[in-house]
């Protein structure tokens, strides 16, 4: 029924918008990612961060980073995650500014330098950071603030998660949007700055325009967001094979309820246990299995509620 979570190595280039001038005086939430197979760029204890030598390095450079390029802001809003940063970049209004990809780049070039003088000797000049990252424009208002609170709750979050997984794989009954849905997965996906609604017809194809801005939004969502939708039709799937690749995550709506030991495939289990999905019914289980027309009926159901409410 739901999209087939596939990995594509390389070929997705940061999800940044079509068009859009990266010099403009904006708020930007950017994400850079530790490779594999290095130290962690800081500890978690009891929902905190425990500095390392690699955390403080790392201070060192985000606290610095706007005496050298002075078309940003100081960058007072990140966290050092054990494996990855977040941080909130703002361009100055000014003549003399340079774009936002000139501008991590060089912020990743001086945190690998930085890497290499402290962590031990078998990682010196090996790549740090994957060369995919991601940036969510802050435009909308009140994202701002969620965005902060976004990058000051993470370490607790990632804690909690660890230390609750079984907390992700339970049914219960949660409010959201003014109605009461019987939920599998990750409550808190409902507090992301970024929820983004997805409801495309099966009708489409992948040389339809609808098809290609569908899939350009999905390609933008990255951490700190979730796409909203049942992700039935052939577009809704590819959608969510590129929310996948960003790093976002996914609120389902599940048309079909859940039975009292109901529990989603393997993949679709582990993104549960991770954090990163949730499921969402209207609807009471059914001991008889739905027709396709009630089936679809239920999907646009839900799927107007979200595109009318989010």
């Amino acid at each position: 029924m739901f999209f087939a979570i596939i990995h594509h190595a390389g070929d997705f280039k940061m999800g940044q918008l079509p068009g859009f001038d990266y010099k403009r005086p904006f708020f930007y939430m950017v994400t850079i990612k530790k490779r594999n197979g290095l130290p962690v760029f800081s500890e978690l204890h009891e929902g905190k961060i425990r500095k390392t030598a690699i955390t403080q390095a790392f201070l060192n450079v985000i606290l610095r980073f706007h005496r050298t390029w002075y078309c940003i802001e100081a960058i007072r809003f990140f966290v050092i995650m054990p494996d990855h940063l977040h941080l909130i970049i703002k361009i100055r209004d000014i003549e003399k500014r340079v774009s936002l990809r000139v501008l991590v780049r060089q912020l990743i070039k001086t945190l690998q330098t930085h890497f290499w003088e402290v962590a031990p000797a078998q990682f010196r000049e090996t790549p740090v950071f994957e060369f995919e990252w991601h940036d969510w424009i802050v435009m909308k208002p009140g994202q701002l603030a969620a965005f902060r609170r976004y990058i000051e709750e993470n370490p607790m979050r990632t804690w909690t998660r660890h230390q609750n997984r079984a907390f992700f794989t339970q049914l219960r009954d949660i409010t959201f949007l003014q109605r009461t849905w019987h939920a599998y997965g990750n409550p808190a996906l409902l507090e992301l700055p970024v929820l983004e609604p997805f409801q495309c017809s099966r009708s489409w194809s992948p040389t339809d325009g609808e098809w290609q801005q569908a899939l350009t939004r999905a390609a933008h969502i990255g951490p700190g967001g979730a796409g909203v939708g049942t992700f039935m039709s052939p577009c809704e799937k590819a959608c969510g094979n590129a929310i996948f690749r960003t790093g976002g995550a996914f609120i389902v709506l599940h048309p079909e309820g859940f039975a009292p030991r109901w529990h989603p495939t393997r993949n679709k289990e582990k993104l549960c246990a991770e954090g990163r999905m949730l499921f969402l019914s209207l609807y009471e289980p059914s001991t008889a299995k739905l027709d396709r027309a009630k089936l679809y009926r239920r999907c646009h159901e839900m799927g107007n509620i979200i595109m009318g409410k989010l």
